[in-house]
């Protein structure tokens, strides 16, 4: 019997994409034969706390404040009372720990295993995802003289990695930058993309009509949907500029904005003349997300770099055609003219060439019902072969039989 001990930072992964993961991830080690343990570290707890729930153990681990070396060593003293080392031990971390928490787990847990799921990287901020710079970089030995700020959190990465037993990685592009740039030996990386539980039911015409009218869309608007973190990095301003050009030639649309607002006040300025054309629902219930989703007619993953999205699986299992970027790990998901049409970036300090590119790929899929229609019928195929949770079920009960 394996005991699998799923490390998560609670107080950041409840709110994202991380979250779901974790998730999606119980309900798979729930149908194998492993003990599960959730390891909640920075959780809304007032004290140390392990309570049981639905077969599920939780160990609750408090807000630490200025975190240091001192607290690393009473994570590791708490889990010792609690956890027995052995061969049957998997410690999986979903967040990026430091490599002193991991050398700490190691000399205390020696007869356990301690893998690692790549949710980003930290190169990846610093070069707006771009993995051909950060090749050319090393390739020519130009990575310290053109980003010093990033070297320290680039060397402290590589000896995480070095230090893990296994990496899990969520994207085929990940996996070339862990052994091409990170020297990382294959024989300990595992490339499983995440998997989502199906909740789509289609629509009649005459119901997502009915839901259109409910929701205030006008029946001769195309919807388009962005969900996400309203941040520069998932190109929400390259969206709005490139949409500004769009209404000149095609009016009928409405861009539905789900998720939270970080740049509030610079992103309002930026949508200017088109305001009448932009809703922003801010944060919404699963339940209501599903109806935009239902209505939608284009779904967008313009991110500079993403690792396997959620977002994206979610429109593909929902048959939507989807306008992508060539972001870091994007191109994993959506290819073009079989599942989306892609806007590339291109030059990342010219975003008018990512602009431009959306623009064309926002026309090209509101002006035809042929095209939306096969594009989402392929993501839908591809959702079903290679997203569903099923396939992720399978994934990690072979990654756990080779441990």
């Amino acid at each position: 019997m394996k005991y699998i001990y799923i490390v998560d930072c609670y107080a950041s992964s409840k709110t994202n994409g991380i979250g779901t993961y974790i998730r999606e991830l119980m309900i798979c080690l729930k149908e194998m034969e492993v003990n599960i343990c959730h390891i909640a570290y920075y959780h809304d707890a007032k004290t140390f706390n392990i309570e049981e729930n639905d077969g599920i153990t939780q160990i609750q681990i408090p807000v630490i404040q200025h975190f240091c070396v001192l607290h690393y060593n009473v994570f590791d003293k708490f889990l010792r009372l609690y956890i027995e080392d052995s061969p049957d031990n998997l410690f999986l971390f979903s967040y990026g720990p430091h490599e002193m928490l991991l050398k700490i787990l190691k000399k205390s847990f020696p007869l356990s295993k301690i893998a690692f799921v790549i949710h980003d990287m930290t190169w990846t901020a610093t070069l707006l995802g771009n993995s051909d710079e950060l090749k050319k970089c090393f390739a020519l030995d130009m990575f310290e003289k053109n980003y010093p700020d990033s070297v320290e959190f680039f060397n402290e990465e590589k000896r995480m990695y070095e230090t893990v037993d296994q990496i899990l990685a969520l994207a085929s592009e990940t996996v070339d930058v862990l052994q091409n740039v990170y020297k990382i030996n294959k024989s300990k990386i595992t490339l499983i993309p995440n998997g989502l539980q199906n909740t789509y039911s289609k629509l009649s015409e005459k119901n997502t009509n009915r839901l259109k009218n409910k929701l205030f869309i006008s029946l001769n608007e195309k919807v388009i949907l962005f969900v996400g973190r309203l941040k520069h990095v998932k190109g929400i301003y390259q969206i709005i500029s490139a949409l500004k050009k769009v209404v000149k030639t095609y009016p009928d649309f409405r861009l539905v904005v789900v998720g939270a607002v970080f740049e509030a006040k610079k992103i309002i300025d930026h949508v200017g003349e088109i305001a009448s054309k932009i809703t922003f629902t801010g944060q919404i219930s699963k339940d209501i997300l599903s109806e935009w989703y239902q209505i939608a007619d284009i779904g967008l993953l313009t991110s500079y770099w993403e690792q396997c999205s959620y977002t994206g699986i979610e429109m593909m299992m929902h048959g939507l055609p989807v306008v992508a970027s060539d972001g870091f790990c994007v191109g994993d998901m959506f290819k073009d003219g079989v599942n989306a049409k892609i806007a590339r970036i291109e030059d990342r300090n010219h975003p008018e060439e990512f602009e431009n590119n959306l623009s064309e790929a926002f026309l090209k899929l509101l002006q035809s019902n042929e095209l939306r229609r096969k594009l989402g019928k392929n993501g839908r195929k591809i959702y079903e072969s290679n997203y569903q949770i099923i396939c992720m079920k399978e994934r990690y009960q072979m990654f756990l039989n080779s441990l």
